[in-house]
């Protein structure tokens, strides 16, 4: 179908059509959520990018054992970013698998022993894990198998997780987004993630990836877009 100029013109004087925007309105169960977050000494939002029934989203700046124990009464807990956790120990971290749903957790600043790395690895609806700095050794990276649903994995700052790690990473097959910088990663265990068919970002800064491993396995991987050192 052919425009005309005053149909064009026309067409211009219709109402603009408008995207309804999420509602941000806590419901009861999430007002709940976030005055217990408040009390805990945890700062809390509504985020609408979250799926129902989970949209609340926790900032903890130096969290303690109690503080996140205090989370497991709200299961509309969708998020969690732990920006300084090294006063928790596997008390703590277990609290995170008593969350039904959640799909977004950050923890930065750690020493995750293998419990807390199970009791992770137990969120079985995580779509995004950050474990920054969290002292994690290749042996460990084993407990987070379960996380089948996992989209982006960041494990950088642990300098212990070298190329035998890459055995347990290339087992989350729906990964899209992959953090390995400050890792004791090689071109020997960048090839390892050949069959994250799925990868679109990499990144591998300060590793011993070389620019030569870096360009050939871009080259081989269909839907990955970006491999930045």
């Amino acid at each position: 179908m052919r425009f005309t100029l005053p149909s064009l013109c026309a067409l211009s004087l219709l109402p603009q059509l408008t995207l309804a925007q999420p509602a941000t309105t806590p419901t009861a169960d999430e007002k709940a959520a976030l005055d217990l977050v408040m009390k805990v000494g945890g700062t809390a939002e509504i985020d609408p990018k979250l799926p129902a029934g989970a949209r609340v989203s926790v900032k903890i700046e130096t969290a303690t054992d109690a503080m996140l124990v205090g989370l497991k009464k709200s299961p509309q807990i969708g998020s969690v970013n732990v920006f300084d956790a090294t006063k928790c120990t596997d008390r703590g971290f277990a609290v995170f698998k008593e969350l039904p749903h959640l799909r977004k957790l950050v923890v930065s600043q750690s020493k995750i022993s293998p419990l807390g790395v199970n009791a992770i690895g137990q969120c079985k609806e995580l779509r995004a894990l950050v474990l920054i700095n969290a002292d994690l050794t290749d042996a460990e990276l084993a407990g987070l198998k379960k996380l089948t649903l996992l989209e982006s994995l960041d494990l950088s700052e642990n300098p212990k997780i070298t190329d035998k790690g890459m055995v347990h990473v290339k087992a989350l097959e729906r990964l899209q987004a992959l953090y390995l910088i400050k890792t004791s990663l090689t071109d020997r265990g960048l090839m390892e993630l050949k069959g994250l068919d799925g990868l679109r970002r990499l990144y591998v800064g300060g590793t011993k990836v070389t620019d030569e491993a870096a360009d050939k396995f871009a080259d081989e991987m269909p839907n990955l877009r970006t491999v930045r050192r």
